[in-house]
């Protein structure tokens, strides 16, 4: 097995040691970046994922099941401990000919506990809205309902962050409709959801 001169091993090591070096640096600017974006103006949120849907009644299965699930968020900063913003989550699935979405559109707001925090709790209410369709029969709901979350938002630049998520919506005391017509009433919609989003602030 061939050997490095001592000069190429002192240039080997001179070189090991600048790209340390180099890397370092990028790190500590990157953290340095990251640590310095600051929560302020508007800002815009796309979340995407999974989750699951119960509809509890008294002719209901109440069994969950999972589908896909997103939100968009818009809104405004108060300070660096509060934002405010208008949120639509949905969850939907397809099976056996049957299409369910269960959708909410609330008012929210997102709490940190100190203006460097990244983990936010979100408390919200609103309208939630059911539909299931199964060859040209529909079975719908609209109700108040609120929402609940928590979050934490991870920077990735100036002005983007990258933020796991979970979501919880309800609605009890839903009138379902069959066709227009009220058929079950004191049902509790309820959604949870979790997944990625992306901020730009």
């Amino acid at each position: 097995m061939p050997r490095l001169s001592r000069a190429e091993s002192k240039h080997t090591r001179g070189s090991a040691t600048g790209a340390f070096t180099l890397a370092a640096a990028m790190a500590v600017g990157t953290a340095a970046d990251a640590s310095a974006q600051t929560r302020e103006g508007q800002f815009i949120s796309f979340g995407l994922g999974g989750g699951f849907d119960q509809i509890s009644c008294e002719v209901c299965s109440g069994t969950p099941k999972s589908g896909l699930a997103g939100f968009v968020r818009f809104g405004g900063t108060v300070s660096d401990r509060l934002l405010l913003a208008a949120e639509f989550d949905a969850w939907t699935k397809g099976e056996e000919g049957v299409r369910q979405i269960l959708g909410s559109l609330t008012a929210v707001a997102l709490l940190y506990a100190d203006p460097e925090a990244r983990v936010h709790v979100k408390l919200g209410a609103g309208a939630v809205g059911y539909r299931a369709s199964e060859d040209g029969d529909d079975l719908t709901a609209l109700t108040p309902g609120v929402i609940a979350g928590l979050g934490y938002d991870y920077p990735i630049g100036e002005t983007l962050s990258l933020s796991p998520f979970a979501n919880l919506v309800v609605a009890p005391f839903a009138t379902l409709k069959a066709d227009g017509d009220p058929a079950v009433s004191g049902a509790t919609l309820a959604m949870l959801t979790g997944g990625l989003s992306l901020t730009w602030h």
